[in-house]
């Protein structure tokens, strides 16, 4: 087996930590063990006496968190932890002892204490008979091990505590295959960081999208532990990791019980996003977080308010739900502005009106009705049981609106949300919002979202890969006008070769770091060569990208190509390719999205 160490890791501090490992994956075993023999399935209850029914009900909730402890157990064999962190003591730090409300005194000299933590740190916590062996990533200890320890130490629960040393593991189908010691107090600090690349090289061979509780930087690990109730948007350039910080972020709140996956919400860019990042949504167990598209938010928000005709409510809940995608960029562009907002409102004050004078009346009728069914006994009801007032906005009867086609498009739900929450109300979104490729949506639909919700709303983005220029939102700080927004920023690189983050660099005039492994590729390629070269790669995930205004290109793209491998330049935005061919006529931004989605190679077809 070959080991990675650093100048002062020997065989024996290797043989040490496999060990160590082989006898934790021992208690583990042991471990599930005890929890399957928990005797329930010989369970037996006699369903007519309440005291046993009661018994029973609670064995089953306690058997039932069993399962799901032997769950994460059993998947936790293959990788049950990534890193060790040794901590020695030294004080306290803060203020203690307050005598009085006005009176606190101040330990400015430390007080030694206990003895030194030795912990290991995993994706999960994880218990032998009742006693932590491995502290999840997620808890307030186990989180320090992301820190940078810039001056040797960490504080935690009112103690401060010397880092004697930090390692990092590869561990896989639970063997040890690699060894890092990333940070020594012997040495001064830093060791080196290798373990990144390392772990990057090792995930690119998965092929598929996975979870970066391994290797998140200390940047990164700040953005994931804000505040729950936050309300932020981060800025990031392509490959800083925004859509894995976002479901990251989801994980350490559900872990640490700040938020309840029922009450969050994922606003995706597409449906292929979705798809994209359900492995992870699978490993970080986050499958009760709804996740949609910004158009399927916008129906069921419709669906959500009262007043609205049966036959208006049954179309918009059968019909297909599309994005913008399809339609032209100034139709777009015309439909979320101000102008076409304000003629949309003005042209619905009477039928606003009219609804208000109905529902007044309504009102009135259903409180006489009511009043006369209680005392019915005595008289006879003069009235029946009246019905509440509906509406139906049809946009095809407003003139002023721009062509925007039959279809259930983002566009079209955009301004029906506009028009019945004019006249009926807002409805009332609880849920926290975590919205991916922010830039994406303009300022007037966040307008709407702020009017619509009180929860949180965090935002991820880059206003670099808006393609079409004013086609979404061309600047965040825009927002601080609807919510009270933190600004955070990333321009690391961890996704692309080198390779292709130079050349992006030194076509686009950008200056992103590049963090990623050595070792890509970017070559030319005629377009019309490439088809015949989309064979042979095993499992590598392809993409044949291209923009829908290049229509020349488009047409020869479908044509020759297999469908399943056929994006647009907004289709594969969040998305991620071992190769990835651009092709046709490309703007700066569009080159830009296409070519930052390629891990190891990219294409590019003329």
């Amino acid at each position: 087996m070959d080991f990675f160490e650093s100048d002062n890791f020997n065989a024996e501090l290797i043989a040490e930590e496999a060990e160590h490992l082989r006898h934790v994956i021992s208690m583990m075993e042991e471990q599930i063990a005890l929890l399957e023999d928990d005797g329930f399935a010989y369970r037996i209850v006699n369903f007519y006496d309440e005291n046993e029914v009661a018994e029973y009900r609670a064995e089953k909730f306690r058997h039932d968190e069993r399962k799901m402890d032997i769950r994460i157990l059993k998947k936790a064999l293959a990788t049950p932890y990534f890193a060790r962190m040794k901590l020695e003591p030294v004080g306290r730090y803060g203020d203690f002892d307050a005598p009085s409300m006005t009176a606190t005194r101040t330990l400015s000299d430390y007080e030694p204490i206990g003895d030194e933590a030795d912990i290991y740190v995993g994706a999960n916590v994880l218990f032998y008979k009742e006693k932590i062996i491995v502290f999840s990533h997620n808890s307030p200890l186990g989180n320090k091990v992301y820190e940078r320890f810039e001056n040797g130490k960490i504080e935690y629960g009112g103690y401060e505590y010397k880092v004697i040393f930090r390692r990092k593991f590869d561990i896989r189908n639970g063997k040890l295959e690699a060894v890092f010691q990333d940070f020594s107090s012997e040495t001064g600090g830093i060791v080196y960081d290798k373990f990144l690349a390392h772990m990057l090289k090792v995930k690119r061979g998965d092929k598929r999208l996975t979870d970066i509780i391994p290797t998140i930087q200390a940047n990164q690990n700040a953005i994931i532990v804000r505040p729950a109730d936050e309300d932020f948007v981060l800025s990031g350039c392509a490959g800083c990791g925004k859509t894995m910080l976002l479901l990251q972020r989801l994980e350490y709140l559900s872990f640490n019980k700040k938020i309840e996956q029922e009450n969050a919400l994922i606003v995706a860019p597409s449906e292929h996003y979705i798809r994209h990042v359900q492995p992870v949504v699978d490993d970080l167990m986050l499958n009760a977080v709804r996740r949609v598209t910004m158009s399927e938010l916008y129906r069921s928000l419709i669906l959500s308010l009262r007043g609205i005709k049966a036959s208006e409510r049954k179309m918009l809940d059968g019909q297909e739900v599309v994005g913008d995608e399809d339609l032209p960029d100034d139709v777009v562009i015309e439909c979320y502005g101000d102008k076409v907002k304000r003629k949309l409102i003005a042209s619905l004050a009477t039928t606003k009106q009219a609804y208000k004078a109905r529902l007044a009346l309504y009102r009135a009728q259903l409180e006489q009705y009511e009043r006369e069914q209680a005392y019915g006994v005595y008289a006879t009801p003069t009235i029946s049981k009246p019905r509440p007032p509906v509406v139906a906005v049809d946009l095809k009867k407003l003139d002023f609106l721009p062509d925007i086609g039959k279809a259930l498009t983002k566009c079209r739900l955009y301004l029906l949300l506009t028009a019945y929450c004019y006249i009926l109300g807002k409805p009332d979104l609880t849920a926290t919002l975590f919205i991916d490729e922010g830039q994406d949506y303009f300022f007037n639909e966040y307008k709407l979202l702020a009017e619509c919700t009180k929860a949180t709303v965090n935002i991820f983005g880059d206003t670099n890969q808006q393609p079409v220029a004013h086609r979404g939102i061309d600047d965040f700080d825009r927002l601080s006008a609807l919510w009270k927004l933190e600004n955070y920023s990333l321009n690391e690189n961890y996704r692309n070769a080198r390779e292709i983050t130079e050349y992006v660099n030194n076509l686009l005039g950008m200056n992103v770091t590049s963090l990623g492994l050595d070792g890509g590729t970017v070559r030319p390629l005629a377009l019309r060569d490439m088809p015949a070269e989309l064979t042979g790669f095993g499992d590598d995930r392809i993409a044949v990208v291209y923009s829908p205004d290049d229509g020349e290109t488009a047409e020869f793209l479908k044509r020759t190509v297999p469908p399943e491998m056929l994006y647009t330049v907004v289709q594969c935005k969040g998305l991620e390719f071992e190769r990835v061919y651009a092709c046709g006529k490309l703007t700066d931004k569009e080159k830009y999205i296409a070519y930052t989605r390629a891990l190891d190679t990219l294409t590019v077809c003329d």
